[in-house]
């Protein structure tokens, strides 16, 4: 062996330095959400959204009696479940930002439990599946909205609450097990609403008294929080797909930077918008029809369909087809306000409901496009909550303080425009930026909305060339006096209320629905007063009291108002109408509900033993339904003096059928009942001796009342209008 061999050592290997090869570990699979579990979560949220709206309707529907049954009720009511919309969809943005999967599911099963336990309670207290139908409300009027807002808190708060939650909640957790988006269970929550609001007129109103329209809420109750207790268990036990390893995305910075970023302050101004809308076409249609679940559920359909519509899919919301139609409708609407009062029933439905649609999509279809990924998705339905509160505020609350009128429809009509030209301007894919005349467009438009809104709203306030003298606004609606040059009128709404002649020998001439051809105008003025009594007269609804030109010297006539404003055009040293400090007879205002007052009145050992009890209280062109029940005609004979007394009941409604409801009254309680029709009123006259009626100017300008089908009697605890609209 060579030497140099010998000496050779092995050498060691040379070692590199060799960076580690990372292999991306795989995210975790989504959460196994199968058939039943969907199924569970998709009917959870729609169960949840019918019966909320069903309780809003049902719950309503107690309180508006209680409450003079104006629209304004309808109009609180919605207020208060808009805040508790929102402060639903605060406690799920809470729960999904602060605790996790199984604290979420922990804390609502407990608030579940804790909602159960509360209707429970109320219903043992009040012995009434719902607490508030036993709640006296004698004092409430003083302060009408913050009674209403206490009763509902008290009454479905925590339930309300509950259900207001549970869509934005579940699709929180649906959202981060999957990776699909979960908008389209918002359009589901809100076909849920649209169920529920259109089974109440149709079949729950038709088919159940309010007590088994309780229970009936209970029951769906009951069944909600076992499904959203599993929906609980479900999430608490999922796996939530991570973004730990998921390289971050990058951020691109756009020119049309504003686009980018999340709209904050646009999300809470549409949702605003589209509220404000809903409540003063509600507003607008109850005031001239009447305060009923059925014209209630009418505009909240549309304002739910627009909801359904804009965020099922992009491709249902087009700019090109939304926009003219919103400009036509628009100005439509605007230019039958004038003449509004002359136009039918269905019209005004029609139309009216059309613009409301149009409004909504712009508003709500701009919404969807604006819409924030998943991660936002809690943020983006608090502030929608959050504008739909502060709508509600506007008309409820804000605008009776500083408007003598209902001018909210216009504003959100303007307004809806303006914010669809925002909208658009914002967008620079849109067709503001690619038309060649795309500014000149939005600008005449803008203007032309604008302008027409202004002259028809001149057109509106100078009708018939008559002078507004005052103008007054309360929770009960708008009250209006006008002079002309031989008359000086009151109207509610667009409802002439009264009327008096200002020629001095013509200033004690009954006139309108009380003029001497009129039913209670015939009776009062051939009545006969029997030997030392003088006639006792109550009337239900004072208006111009024009009734007390028929009161002579020893007569007493008490008038039921429920409006603190309307004795004050009677009294003081130069008040309008003089009708009351004129007549011979004795008068005395009693300020509140009758009903209440009447009940009041029994208790303490008060009858008023009338010898006529006339029932006008009509509030635009709608009458109180709660003034047409049994339990009423009820009350209303126990204040009369005797056989020979009668109750005269107003049914001049161009929207209602009145007189059919009355003759079923009258037959239950074996009433005579004879009906009188004139040019400007339509009398219904009862009385327990059908003598009274046989006199001869009566009968001959009466009629027996027909009734073409059968209804079913009105209680308390039942009443329908459907079939009995003028359509």
């Amino acid at each position: 062996m060579p030497a140099t061999a010998k000496h050779l050592k092995p050498s060691k290997p040379t070692i590199r330095s060799v960076s580690p090869v990372v292999v991306p570990q795989p995210s975790p699979k989504p959460a196994a959400i199968g058939i039943p579990q969907a199924a569970c979560y998709g009917a959870t949220i729609l169960l949840s959204a019918f019966l909320l709206f069903q309780v809003e309707l049902i719950i309503s529907k107690i309180l508006l009696p209680r409450f003079g049954g104006g629209p304004s009720v309808w109009s609180t009511s919605m207020l208060v479940f808009q805040v508790l919309l929102l402060g639903g969809y605060g406690y799920a943005a809470y729960l999904s930002k602060r605790l996790n999967d199984r604290q979420q599911g922990m804390a609502h099963i407990a608030l579940l439990f804790a909602s159960c336990l509360t209707i429970g309670l109320l219903a043992w207290l009040g012995r009434s599946p719902l607490w508030a139908s036993h709640v006296a409300s004698t004092d409430a009027l003083q302060q009408p909205v913050w009674h209403i807002t206490t009763l509902l808190l008290i009454s479905v708060g925590i339930q309300c609450l509950v259900l207001s939650a549970t869509a934005p909640l579940l699709q929180h957790w649906i959202g981060r097990r999957t990776r699909a988006s979960p908008y389209r269970l918002y359009a589901l929550s809100n076909l849920g609403s649209m169920l529920g609001l259109l089974a109440y007129p149709v079949i729950v109103e038709r088919k159940l008294t309010l007590s088994q329209q309780g229970w009936f809420w209970i029951a769906g109750y009951g069944l909600f929080s076992v499904a959203a207790i599993a929906c609980s268990l479900h999430a608490m036990q999922a796996n939530t797909v991570s973004s730990v390893n998921e390289p971050p995305k990058p951020r691109i910075k756009k020119k049309n930077q504003l686009h980018t970023r999340n709209p904050r302050v646009l999300w809470l101004i549409l949702a605003a918008c589209s509220c404000t809308m809903l409540l003063a076409t509600t507003n607008l249609l109850c005031q001239e029809i009447a305060p009923i679940p059925l014209l209630w559920v009418a505009p909240l359909v549309v304002y739910l369909l627009s909801f359904v519509i804009c965020f099922d899919h992009a491709r249902w919301y087009r700019r090109g087809i939304f926009y003219p139609f919103y400009f036509l409708s628009a100005l439509l609407a605007l230019r039958l306000l004038p003449v509004y009062g002359d136009l039918p029933t269905i019209s005004l439905i029609l139309i009216y409901n059309s613009a409301l649609l149009a409004v909504c999509m712009i508003c709500h279809g701009e919404l969807a496009r604006l819409k924030p990924d998943v991660e936002h998705l809690t943020s983006f339905y608090l502030l929608v909550s959050a504008g739909g509160a502060l709508g509600s505020a506007a008309v409820v609350i804000v605008a009776p303080q500083i408007f003598d009128r209902y001018w909210e429809f216009q504003i959100a009509v303007v307004g809806a425009g303006l914010l669809a030209a925002l909208c658009t301007i914002r967008d620079r894919a849109s067709w503001f930026y690619r038309w060649s005349y795309g500014r000149l467009w939005c600008g005449a438009a803008i203007l032309t909305l604008i302008a027409c809104s202004a002259y028809f709203t001149y057109q509106l306030l100078n009708r018939d060339g008559d002078i507004d003298v005052f103008v007054t606004r309360n929770f009960f609606g708008v009250k209006t006096i006008t002079r002309s040059d031989e008359e000086l009128q009151l109207a509610h709404g667009n409802t002439e209320h009264g009327m008096q002649y200002q020629v001095p020998e013509a200033r004690k001439t009954p006139t309108l629905y009380y003029a001497r051809d009129s039913g209670v105008g015939l009776y009062l003025d051939h009545y006969q007063r029997p030997a030392g009594r003088p006639l006792r007269l109550g009337v239900i609804g004072m208006g111009a009291g024009t009734l007390a030109a028929y009161g002579k010297m020893g007569d007493y006539f008490r008038f039921y108002e429920i409006d603190p404003a309307v004795p004050r055009f009677s009294d003081g040293t130069n008040p309008f109408f003089t009708f009351v400090g004129d007549s011979a007879a004795h008068t005395d205002v009693v300020l509140g509900d009758a009903r209440i007052k009447m009940q009041d009145e029994i208790v303490h050992g008060q009858l008023q033993d009338f010898d006529v009890l006339v029932v006008d209280a009509f509030s635009g062109d709608s009458i109180p339904v709660h003034l047409l029940t049994r339990e009423a005609i009820e009350l209303y004979l126990r204040e009369l003096h005797g056989p020979q007394s009668l109750l005269a009941i107003h049914v001049s409604s161009r929207s209602l059928a009145l007189a059919p409801v009355v003759t079923q009254l009258a037959e239950y309680f074996h009433l005579a009942s004879i009906e009188i029709d004139t040019t400007t009123s339509r009398w219904v006259l009862l009385s327990r001796d059908e003598a009274v009626l046989r006199a001869p100017e009566l009968t001959d300008a009466g009629h027996a009342i027909e009734v073409t089908r059968p209804l079913r009697l009105w209680t308390d605890e039942y009443s329908s209008v459907l079939d009995v609209l003028r359509w």
